[in-house]
């Protein structure tokens, strides 16, 4: 009677096979165990009893599997190749929905920080040794920087190498310069690969194969992933999640054994760690594998041992790691993580601030939340101002922070009660805030605002809980509105796939929905300056600064139209606002870029004492500069150093021997040396680049006599967008 009423409670029906009598026993001993201490129970007793019975169901489970009956036997053989079949259909169709976005192996454009992580990145080009890797963050500093540098703390080794040998096979298989399209396909293989692990883990979580591939189709189709398979930089999000749900699978698969020998226990030990340090060294919320795994159990099963022994190992990685790279402490801008800079300052009072810093923070884990849903309008940065600042209670925005807390705590209470039975609904709530952690910005500080990539591995964890309750839900609409769900997903997905086609493509569209993001706005100027579109560019620039004004970098490129719009004045007007104090943006990496076009600026006013200070200055710390070389060589000619000009033109001749305009500097300049010859060869040279330059033709008359009234004449030239100009 009482194997009657548990079985009953189990559920809701009497057992009538052997089958359905071990499912009852296994849900029996799983759950309600805490409910014997309130009744005066030993429950350690009970567990040790409930551990017995368990190992005996599988005995007799294993028993029936290898024994079938002779009447049953066709029938379960027939069975079993039909769910077979099922299940290969199912994983063709997961997989299957990756293929559209391998379109962008033909993609031939770099993307915004690809060139600081990979191909101006000698780490990642594979010209390091891989002990120096070790010792540099991703984007290649080093962890311990000199003087000057930051480093973000992003020790990513992993990724690192794997650009690095990709990098050298394509030098080697005939990809040089076409590196991102291999690179970008290894990047689809991988999202395939964990759209299929995703469904392999929503099948060991006990979710029937129809949700579980709806729920796995979910996962390959989330719009944000896009931004993991283009964007090179984000497959370091990608391929941790693959880590991350090797590891949840082989926990899942070690559940089959009640018990544990030591030996098994070390080598179960031993394989999860291994997965987390492999994932939290493709990045950084990949170290919390252990601890979700922790948590699992204790909802799970409840072994204290197990659980205690993950929190240690989970605790000794994260803390080698922390160790290793120097603490948590990372320098990041204004215009990339604005909410930690909001003091009382700009509030009046510590509390007021404290107040707009937690509320932006939380403001920000709710739309994490509603992209995690219903991502609309994505876009590649959402640095200032994108997401205002909420500064007061009475914002209706905190209407979505509420409802993002009060689902996680109704999935959390669902979750609880039905973990027995589903535990895919905890597994999967535990999935979205375990990784979110270190991403929230309330115990680590993260280098933006809201990455979209970086909710990877979080939409793993959405389809666990969709897959859960999705084959909990008797209503019948609920397949309906899971699979509308998919459409508009794969729809969106392919279409975010055409904003990624190009920079030009990504900004644009980027900039019609964000025309409150500093960044976003300054990358599509950017690129219309490419293009040579100039006064559009400075328009796109200045709205720019109309949000944040305070901007170096923005000022140093209008400054550069300004000059390639022979609008001088202007231009120094913005290098002295930028030497004033409003330098954010600019650093001991980048300054060579205003010190050069500043001592260009210099010299083209007249001032060549100053310019070629400046000049001196910036080709010091970036020596590769055709025109800057030329401008200090003209800059000293007028000063009289006739043989510091003589090389800086030579040096100007080496990084670009086709420059007209410093053929005919150096013709000049002999003919002041009194060198007719070589400014005879000099000046031939001149003219069989480009006889027609202004330049050029004014000196051939002046060197050969015809116009003795003028004086030959040094040229300034400066790229132009577009065009060149040399």
């Amino acid at each position: 009677m009482v194997g009657t009423t548990s079985g009953q409670k189990a559920n809701g029906r009497v057992p009538r096979t052997v089958g359905e009598l071990l499912q009852d026993v296994e849900v029996i001993c799983r759950t309600d165990v805490q409910g014997l201490d309130a009744a005066g129970a030993d429950t350690a007793v009970a567990r040790s009893l409930a551990a017995e019975l368990l190992e005996c169901c599988d005995r007799v489970s294993k028993a029936q599997r290898a024994k079938p009956s002779p009447r049953n036997g066709q029938t379960a053989k027939r069975k079993l190749q039909h769910s077979q079949r099922h299940l290969i259909v199912a994983y063709a169709i997961v997989v299957s929905l990756t293929l559209p976005y391998y379109v962008c192996v033909r993609y031939r454009s770099w993307f915004v920080d690809e060139g600081f992580a990979i191909y101006r990145n000698p780490d990642a080009r594979g010209e390091t040794s891989v002990l120096e890797v070790l010792k540099h963050d991703f984007w290649g500093t080093s962890l311990n920087p000199p003087e000057g540098y930051i480093t973000h703390k992003s020790w990513r080794p992993l990724i690192t190498l794997m650009y690095a040998a990709e990098w050298q096979l394509c030098a080697r298989s005939g990809y040089a310069g076409l590196e991102m399209k291999p690179m970008r396909l290894l990047s689809c293989l991988i999202h395939s690969l964990n759209a299929a692990l995703m469904l392999a883990v929503l099948l060991q979580a006990r979710v029937p194969l129809r949700w579980a591939g709806l729920a796995a189709a979910l996962f390959a189709t989330h719009p944000v992933h896009i931004e993991n398979i283009v964007y090179l930089v984000g497959r370091a999000d990608s391929l941790s999640t693959t880590f991350y749900l090797l590891a949840i699978l082989f926990y899942l698969r070690s559940l089959r054994t009640s018990t544990l020998s030591p030996l098994r226990a070390l080598w179960f030990y031993a394989v999860l760690a291994v997965l987390n340090i492999l994932s939290g060294l493709c990045k950084e919320p990949g170290f919390t594998a252990l601890f979700f795994v922790a948590c699992v159990e204790t909802a799970l099963r409840c072994r204290w041992g197990h659980v205690l022994g993950l929190l240690a190992s989970f605790a000794a990685i994260a803390g080698l790691r922390t160790w290793y790279v120097g603490g948590t402490d990372a320098g990041f801008g204004y215009v990339d993580t604005p909410i930690r800079y909001q003091d009382a300052r700009l509030h009046g009072s510590e509390s007021q601030a404290l107040l707009v810093r937690t509320l932006s923070y939380l403001f920000q884990h709710g739309y994490y939340a509603q992209l995690l849903v219903l991502p609309w309008n994505q876009s590649w940065d959402y640095s200032y101002e994108s997401l205002p600042m909420v500064t007061t209670v009475a914002d209706l925005r905190l209407q979505l922070i509420i409802a993002a807390y009060l689902s996680v705590a109704a999935l959390a209470c669902h979750g609880m009660r039905l973990r027995g039975k589903c535990p895919s609904v905890l597994m999967g709530l535990g999935l979205i805030v375990v990784p979110f952690v270190p991403m929230s910005n309330l115990f680590f500080l993260v280098g933006t605002t809201i990455g979209e990539r970086l909710l990877y591995p979080l939409t793993a964890g959405w389809s666990l809980v969709v897959g859960g309750l999705g084959s909990r839900c008797s209503w019948r609409c609920a397949w309906i509105v899971a699979a509308a769900g998919l459409s508009v997903y794969t729809i969106n997905s392919n279409i975010r796939m055409s904003h990624w086609e190009s920079p030009a493509v990504l900004f644009l569209k980027d900039a019609q929905h964000w025309n409150g993001s500093v960044k976003v706005l300054h990358a599509k100027a950017s690129e219309l300056q490419a293009l040579g579109e100039l006064e559009e560019a400075l328009h796109y620039y200045q709205k720019s600064l109309d949000i944040f004004d305070d901007q170096a970098i923005t000022d140093y490129c209008i400054a550069r139209i300004l000059i390639n719009l022979g609008r001088f004045t202007e231009a120094h007007q913005r290098f002295e606002k930028i030497l004033n104090g409003h330098g954010i943006g600019l650093h001991d990496g980048n300054d060579f870029l205003w010190m050069t076009d500043l001592g260009y600026l210099l010299v083209q006013l007249g001032s060549d004492q100053n310019g070629a200070h400046y000049l001196q200055e910036g080709l010091n710390r970036m020596p590769y500069n055709c025109y800057g070389w030329n401008a200090l060589g003209v800059a000293q000619a007028r000063q009289g150093q006739l043989e510091q000009a003589l090389a800086s033109l030579t040096q100007s001749l080496q990084c670009d021997p086709e420059s007209a305009v410093t053929w005919s500097n150096l013709a000049v300049l002999y003919a002041y040396g009194n060198a007719g010859d070589q400014a005879s060869e000099a000046l031939q040279q001149a003219l069989r680049l480009n006889a027609s330059h202004p330049a050029v033709a004014h000196n051939l008359q002046v060197l050969q006599g015809l116009a003795p009234h003028l004086q030959p004449r040094f040229e300034l030239y400066i790229p132009y967008p577009g065009r060149g100009g040399r």
